[in-house]
């Protein structure tokens, strides 16, 4: 026994010999250690470093809000106070995290345009966002109002907010905003995980806002600024880098950029997830949720750091689109729901504020705007060409939600009119093309004459919305001629239209969407991208009384009896009939029935004039506008059923 216990022994001495040799330890290495005691004396410790590590990390991400950052079930928005929730509770765990947005989020609803995108500032600040890029509508108050709206999501929460879009250069070559990079780091195990963010801006969008809103700026190109940026970010120490970028093709940047390993990305209005390879040979994870806030995103990244703090394999990056259903189910973050009651509270003072004048009734009755033109589509047209200088302008009636009555206008009276967010574009047609739609918009006009006239309150077509208003522009029409041979004449600025003449047409931004009733939309690009309807419009009618009266009393759409000469139309069949082709009014419906959702009772629209403008849709609007900024969604959305969507 004695002799297998000195043997024993010798062993335990080489093995501590061999280790004191080689300063190793199988799975870890010593590393002595010196602290101050609390009695201020120094001892030694002997601390175990392991020899890899894995670090957890978060990037909750967002693109393309449009600043729906109110819950609305309706339109299935999630809302930033439950994306907020979701932030904190993504966050549990992990060593990181980041909040990043891709750009477009300062414009696009009343409560972002009321003040000019301080709200929507505010609220990124509560939820914690990090960095977002510079998307077209983010430029829509200007240049200058958007560095203003960075420095209040500083001023408010979030001190290392960032607006990255490091290939924006003034004239003399210099970057736009104050900071081209955003850099996080978290040291555990004694090793350090930085992660650097950039972002930048297509140039292909620079005409995505209106010229005077980027004037004296230039927007490089984005590819080799990235692959600069991503340079200087792995020369900084940073084990993984992420791109920010608004832009149309964001799979092909990240297909030509070294180094880069995620791309948050935003202006498509898809969802993607999607690995690209990279011209290094390395894998770049592209991400981007859609947009409206219908979706967020959260990419769960993990990575494994050797005992020099470098990468010892390839990072993981996961994926997690958070949809309307899933996010519907969190619970509000009380603090930023708080912050938004606060809000839309103040906004009620807001609204009631001037703007502008009206000298005659504006006439937005649901049926009126679609059996033929009223006052309130010349105001309207005639606001978008005041706002864009272009040739001709068109307004679906669906875009026109509510009447004005004759006097003072408020801005709550505008919202009204229109609620939904839109925002003006202008894009180029020909002449023929222009013909082509006044012809399917007359199509659809007589459609709905003839089921007002049948006070058919279920006959309606579903897309009467569709039928266009007009400015710019005088159409002379007979609506008994065969169907694509209606137009008799049509004058642009007092000239005919010539068919090969290409022409600038100013619209809201959701009309050219719908190219199934209009297909010569399809593939147009924007020229520009102008401020908000609402705002136009309250522009407009700032304008002196007898500028506004004269303009509204001017017809663009003369509908009459007469015909073409056989010669002078080529395939026109001289068809004689000549039945009504004058609107007819609409039919009263009996004193005591209910009128259907969206339509005025028909009692109250007799000889197609107005007897008082204040219409159940302006009641409804305005409804549903107090209980939308309150944030009651679901009363909201009973209302919004009832008055319905602008392609209706």
């Amino acid at each position: 026994m004695r002799y297998k216990k000195r043997i024993l022994s010798i062993l335990i001495s080489l093995c501590l010999a061999f280790n004191m040799m080689t300063g190793t330890v199988l799975a870890a290495d010593i590393a002595p250690q010196t602290q101050v005691t609390k009695n201020g004396t120094t001892e030694s410790k002997v601390a175990i470093v392991n020899s890899t590590t894995e670090f957890w990390i978060n990037v909750v991400h967002t693109n393309d809000i449009h600043a729906r950052i109110l819950e609305d079930d309706w339109n299935q928005v999630i809302g930033l106070p439950k994306v907020k929730t979701y932030i904190d509770q993504a966050s549990q765990g992990k060593d990181l995290s980041l909040v990043l947005d891709g750009g477009d989020t300062f414009h696009g609803q009343s409560i972002a345009t009321l003040v000019r995108g301080e709200s929507a500032a505010k609220v990124l600040a509560a939820c914690g966002y990090d960095a977002m890029a510079a998307g077209n509508h983010d430029w829509n108050y200007g240049k200058d109002r958007l560095k203003e709206l960075e420095n209040i999501v500083r001023q408010n929460g979030s001190p290392e907010f960032s607006i990255l879009a490091g290939n924006v250069v003034n004239e003399d070559g210099s970057m736009f905003f104050d900071r081209q990079y955003l850099t996080k780091e978290v040291v555990k195990d004694g090793k350090t995980l930085k992660i650097g963010v950039f972002g930048v801006i297509d140039p292909a969008i620079y005409n995505a806002t209106a010229p005077g809103n980027v004037e004296g700026l230039q927007f490089t190109d984005m590819t080799v600024y990235a692959q600069k940026a991503a340079a200087e970010l792995k020369a900084q120490g940073c084990q993984i880098v992420v791109g920010m970028a608004h832009c149309i093709n964001p799979k092909g940047l990240a297909s030509s950029v070294d180094s880069v390993n995620l791309w948050i990305a935003g202006h498509e209005h898809t969802t993607i997830n999607e690995a690209v390879t990279r011209p290094d040979g390395g894998t770049a994870l592209v991400v981007e949720t859609g947009y409206n806030l219908w979706n967020f995103g959260n990419v769960d990244i993990s990575c494994t750091l050797d005992a020099d703090g470098n990468l010892a394999e390839d990072i993981k990056m996961t994926e997690n689109l958070v949809d309307y259903n899933t996010g519907k189910a969190l619970d509000a973050d009380p603090g930023v729901q708080a912050l938004l009651d606060g809000i839309t509270e103040e906004q009620k003072t807001i609204l009631s504020q001037p703007a502008g004048y009206a000298p005659e009734d504006l006439d937005g009755v649901w049926e009126h705007i679609r059996i033929g033109e009223t006052t309130m589509g010349r105001a309207v047209t005639d606001a978008y060409l005041l706002a864009t200088g272009a040739d001709i302008a068109f307004e679906n009636a669906g875009g026109i939600r509510a009447s004005i009555e004759k006097g003072a206008v408020t801005y709550q009276n505008v919202l009204d009119v229109s609620p939904y967010g839109n925002y003006i574009v202008t894009k180029e047609l020909s002449g023929k093309e222009i013909l082509e739609i006044l012809e399917t918009s007359l199509d659809i006009m007589k459609a709905n004459i003839e089921a007002n006239e049948k006070g058919d309150y279920d006959g309606w077509p579903d897309n009467s919305g569709n039928t266009l208003q007009a400015g710019g522009i005088e159409v002379k029409y007979n609506l008994s001629l065969e169907k694509g041979s209606r137009i008799l004449g049509v004058l642009v600025q007092g000239e005919a239209v010539q068919g090969d003449k290409m022409y600038t047409v100013a619209m809201n931004n959701y009309l050219p969407n719908d190219t199934s009733d209009y297909p010569q939309f399809e593939g147009k690009a924007n020229l520009h991208e102008y401020q908000a309807c609402e705002d136009a419009l309250a522009a407009y009618l700032s304008q002196p009384e007898n500028v506004v009266l004269e303009g509204i009393s001017r017809a663009r759409l003369v509908a009459t009896n007469e015909k073409p000469a056989v010669d002078e139309k080529p395939g026109q069949d001289g068809n004689d009939n000549q039945e009504g082709s004058k609107p007819k009014p609409a039919v009263p419906a009996p004193e005591n029935e209910k009128a259907p959702d969206n339509k005025t009772p028909k009692n109250k629209t007799p000889d197609n004039k107005i007897n008082s403008v204040r219409t159940g849709d302006d009641v409804n609007i305005e409804l549903y506008l107090l209980l939308t900024l309150a944030g009651i969604g679901g009363a909201a959305a009973t209302l919004r059923k009832k008055y319905g969507t602008q392609g209706n």
